[in-house]
């Protein structure tokens, strides 16, 4: 009788254990992907589906673009251009060839800025430019810097994160190449709140036509936009509330470096920005938002980044197989990178122009 007794117990223990379990689990997910502190606006169709493209692999993204043509890179054939003629939809395969065919990479990424393309490896590190339509890469810079993030601006200037030596933080600054190379860093760009690396990880952008760059921080809800000599910085915030960065760290060892021991809070997914207007993809939810809105849409926020507004949010269609992967602004176009498949959309002037 006592044994049963026990058994009862232990069973009552093992239950309530499993439902707390249950209910943080949930919490989690809750905390993960919504914010009730905010609601988005939808106006009626500011996009409109022009067409997809079936690529047949997700190992592409996006290089770059010139009025009628998108670039775009391949991961898994770094030295591999695709070239997409926007209006007629033709492609035309291009083969790069860097003037030293011994040359040794380790992760290439390819840039384009008409009438250029750039070909970078941060971890050698190299820079390699050369001429569209002739396809032949030429040394630009080497060994002077390494970087995780570069960004062309111009053909003699490139943006990069990198981390400092001074401070072994992550931090901004710029690749210079007039009469020689030179390097400057800005470490009082990005501000740490945990280690300085992993808490201000985001991303570059650029906008040709104001020749203004912005910062997409991951994990915060703050995002930057830059003159292209980093002299002009202006912070903006998004809708969501998150200041902060939410990632627990392990210790850390000179052997392992820094290590997350629980899923970081993730605010920001990827962005662009194009004249006066910054465009954030984000999966968290604000108020009256379902959750299953997740599993077949990717939100997109705009916002005004010179007068530091949150004008409205837009979603574009996908699947848990084809989920949203990059995105950017070309003319009056959005193109995005959605599983293996290239979406084209036509953005409607009377809710972009008036930014412009």
């Amino acid at each position: 009788m006592n044994l049963k007794k026990v058994y009862i117990k232990l069973l009552g223990t093992l239950s309530t254990a499993v439902g707390v379990m249950i209910v943080l689990f949930l919490s989690s997910e809750q905390q993960v992907h919504y914010n009730n502190a905010f609601s988005r606006r939808y106006p009626p169709h500011p996009i409109i589906k022009k067409y997809y493209m079936d690529l047949g692999f997700n190992s592409y993204y996006i290089a770059g673009a010139d009025k009628n043509n998108l670039y775009l890179g391949n991961s898994t054939a770094p030295w591999h251009l695709l070239q997409v003629d926007l209006n007629t939809k033709d492609t035309f395969h291009l083969k790069l060839i860097p003037q030293n065919r011994d040359l040794s990479y380790r992760s290439l990424q390819i840039k384009v800025l008409s009438p250029y393309f750039f070909v970078m490896d941060g971890t050698i590190p190299f820079i390699l430019r050369g001429r569209l339509g002739e396809w032949r890469a030429d040394p630009w810079m080497y060994g002077r810097a390494y970087f995780s993030k570069a960004l062309p601006i111009d053909s003699n200037r490139i943006m990069i994160r990198t981390i400092s030596t001074q401070t072994q933080r992550a931090t901004l600054g710029m690749i210079t190449r007039e009469q020689g190379v030179s390097v400057h860093l800005d470490t009082t760009i990005l501000k740490p709140s945990i280690d300085g690396i992993m808490d201000v990880d985001g991303e570059l952008n650029y906008a040709h036509d104001t020749n203004m760059a912005g910062y997409l921080h991951f994990y915060t809800n703050e995002f930057l936009v830059m003159d292209n000599t980093l002299s002009q910085i202006i912070r903006r915030t998004t809708i969501d509330t998150t200041k902060w960065a939410q990632i627990r760290l392990a210790k850390k060892s000179r052997e392992q470096g820094v290590q997350i021991s629980a899923p970081p809070v993730i605010i920001s997914n990827t962005g662009a920005i194009a004249d006066d207007l910054m465009f954030i993809n984000s999966d968290r939810l604000g108020k009256n938002e379902p959750n299953n809105n997740l599993e077949e849409i990717a939100i997109i926020d705009v916002y005004n980044w010179k007068k530091g507004t949150y004008e409205f949010s837009f979603s574009l269609n996908h699947t848990k197989k084809e989920k949203l992967r990059e995105f950017d602004i070309v003319g009056n176009r959005l193109v995005s990178m959605q599983g293996n498949k290239l979406g084209i959309y036509h953005m409607v002037e009377k809710y972009f122009i008036s930014n412009k």
